[in-house]
C-alpha cells in the first residue's frame, strides 16, 4: 500500500492508541499531548523548507557574485565623417552584461549619444575639446575614458569678395568646413544696434546689407559657432 493510501488519523484516536501502548508496556504515559507533537512536526517541516529556500538563494547569489563586480569594457574609435561634415566617434561595448547607460560630455557639456546596434553607439562632437565617455552596466559598475577631439572644423568662414553700389553692400562668403550659418549673420552699428541682412542668397553664398552710414561690424558664423568678424567703414 502506498503512502497516499494510508488514511490520516485524528489526534484523539492517536492519543488513545498511544495510551494503550503505554499500558501494555507498563510504561509511564506520554506527558506531551499529541497536538503539540503534531504542531512541532509541522513547524519542523516549515523550518526545513525555509532553510532549504535560504540555501538555494545563497547559492544563486554566490554564483552571481562575480558578475556584480564586472566593469564595462569598451573602445572608442574615430569613424568616417558624418553627414554634417562632423567627425563620428564609435563606442563599442564588449562586456557580457547588458548596457545600462552611455553618456558623453565635451568640456563638461553633454553630447547626444546615438544607439546604432546592440552595444554599438556613435557620437558626433560639434567642436574640439576634451570628450569623456562613460559606460554603465546593469550591475551599476561604470567606466570612463577620455578622448581629445581635434578634428572638428575650428576655422570661421572666409570673405571671398565684396562690392558696394552706393545703396547696398554685397558680401560673397565661403566655408571650407561645416558651412556658413546664413540665418545667424548679423551686423552691429556704432551705436550697438543689431542689423539684419537685406537679402540672403545661399545658392550664391551671398548676403546683402544696406549701405552703412558709419563704422559697422559684421559677424558671420558657421554651423558650429566659428565666427568671421568683418569691420566696415565706407565713405
Amino acid at each position: 500500500m502506498s503512502n497516499s493510501e494510508i488514511p490520516k488519523m485524528d489526534a484523539a484516536s492517536a492519543t488513545r492508541i498511544l495510551e494503550n501502548v503505554f499500558d501494555e508496556c507498563e510504561m509511564k504515559p506520554n506527558s506531551v499531548p499529541i497536538e503539540a507533537l503534531s504542531a512541532y512536526s509541522s513547524y519542523r517541516k516549515e523550518r526545513f523548507a525555509l532553510q532549504k529556500t535560504i540555501i538555494v538563494i545563497a547559492m544563486i547569489l554566490f554564483l552571481l557574485l562575480p558578475f556584480l563586480f564586472i566593469s564595462p569594457s569598451f573602445k572608442v574609435g574615430r569613424s568616417e565623417t558624418g553627414e554634417r561634415n562632423l567627425p563620428v566617434y564609435t563606442v563599442d561595448v564588449g562586456s557580457v552584461l547588458p548596457v545600462r547607460s552611455v553618456v558623453a560630455t565635451l568640456d563638461g557639456k553633454p553630447l547626444p549619444v546615438y544607439e546604432k546596434d546592440a552595444k554599438h553607439y556613435t557620437i558626433e562632437p560639434t567642436r574640439n575639446g576634451r570628450m569623456i565617455v562613460k559606460v554603465g552596466l546593469v550591475n551599476y559598475q561604470k567606466t570612463e575614458t577620455q578622448v581629445n577631439v581635434t578634428s572638428v572644423d575650428s576655422e570661421g568662414p572666409d570673405l571671398v569678395s565684396s562690392r558696394a553700389d552706393g545703396k547696398k553692400v554685397y558680401l560673397k562668403l565661403a566655408d571650407k568646413g561645416i558651412g556658413v550659418d546664413f540665418d545667424a549673420i548679423y551686423a552691429l552699428s556704432e551705436s550697438g544696434k543689431q542689423i539684419r541682412p537685406l537679402d540672403i542668397d545661399e545658392k550664391k553664398s551671398e548676403v546683402v546689407f544696406g549701405y552703412p552710414k558709419g563704422k559697422t561690424d559684421i559677424y558671420v558664423p558657421d554651423n558650429i559657432g566659428n565666427m568671421l568678424h568683418l569691420s566696415m567703414k565706407l565713405k
